[in-house]
């Protein structure tokens, strides 16, 4: 059975399974057009440290298997706090555990917790999470394009 609980990115980074877990994660969400995932650690520190970036971790037996990394802010279109997912990833071979979904779902209750509205969730295009959300009660609101402005 797997569990989530909430995390330091500190506890997230020097957990033994980091490394591959988000090379997998780098590797699934990778988007034409920007570079390699690049983990910029101090940035995420201080963003903890000002309250508005927030980690949880998906185990099971124990074993880190997943995280979900979100920040919690205000929108000033809105005036409203919202919370948005910076990344979401649970291993290939345990993502019938509903570690996801835990994953999700705490998210969901911490961010209230906080103030906030709603949630917003970026999925990747053809991607599971995408297939996923609806059943999760969440729709789509918008479709995100990008064009990379480096030349090639």
């Amino acid at each position: 059975m797997s569990e989530v609980r909430l995390i330091t990115f500190g506890e997230l980074e020097s957990d033994p399974n980091f490394s591959w877990l988000t090379a997998a994660y780098a590797e699934e969400s990778q988007m034409v057009g920007l570079p390699p995932a690049n983990c910029q650690s101090d940035l995420y520190r201080r963003m903890e440290a000002t309250g508005t970036f927030h980690v949880l971790g998906a185990y099971h037996g124990g074993e880190l298997i997943g995280f979900l990394n979100f920040i919690v802010t205000v929108l000033p279109h809105y005036g409203a706090k919202v919370a948005t997912t910076e990344s979401i990833f649970v291993a290939h071979e345990f993502r019938r555990t509903g570690a996801g979904v835990k994953l999700i779902r705490e998210m969901e209750r911490l961010a209230g917790d906080m103030g906030a509205l709603g949630v917003l969730v970026s999925a990747p295009a053809g991607k599971r999470l995408a297939d996923v959300m609806p059943g999760l009660k969440y729709r789509q609101t918008n479709q995100v394009f990008f064009k990379g402005l480096a030349t090639q």
